[in-house]
């Protein structure tokens, strides 16, 4: 579960886009094809019934497996998020079933932002890299997401209200 800090709020939540997701459960829908093939065919080819309810079941095992996969792939795609707030920037990437990574960095560190338009698609779709560099740290980046240019101009108001905000004298001082 991920907390905010005390006057935190979220500014823009985001995935990968959706066309990146549909190419590969597009592939595993391909892999159902042999499966549904060997189904219509099975009543018509003459086995004894043993050999037939074998069939049945390594067939039955395949689409499971195939369905195992294609829910690997929505729930990779589901759970990768980034999470703008208005202080911080926090990467949450799905590694499989049971692994999960969350990185943050705070606006204020932020130094660059590169956004690259990998393809032909991506231009037509407006999908496209995101990667930010920070002060002393590793880059992070964000792949095939939605709207690019726009979640960077969202990202650079916020790092600009963060540091105008961290400028501003104290009247403590």
């Amino acid at each position: 579960m991920l907390k905010l800090q005390e006057g935190e709020r979220v500014i823009i939540a985001f995935h990968r886009h959706w066309i990146v997701v549909a190419n590969k459960l597009t592939f595993a829908a391909l892999l159902l094809i042999p499966a549904a093939a060997a189904l219509a065919i099975l009543p018509a080819v003459a086995m004894d019934s043993g050999l037939r309810t074998l069939t049945l079941y390594f067939i039955t095992v395949y689409i499971f497996i195939v369905l195992m996969i294609a829910f690997v792939l929505w729930m990779d795609y589901y759970l990768d998020v980034w999470i703008v707030t208005n202080t911080r920037v926090i990467d949450v990437e799905q590694k499989g079933m049971f692994r999960r990574e969350v990185s943050e960095f705070m606006l204020s560190r932020i130094q660059d932002i590169t956004v690259e338009i990998p393809s032909f698609v991506a231009t037509l779709l407006h999908y496209g890299n995101l990667r930010v560099q920070t002060a002393g740290e590793k880059g992070f980046t964000a792949y095939d997401i939605p709207h690019v240019d726009k979640v960077k101009d969202i990202i650079l108001a916020e790092v600009r209200k963060a540091s105008s905000i961290s400028n501003t004298p104290s009247q403590f001082q």
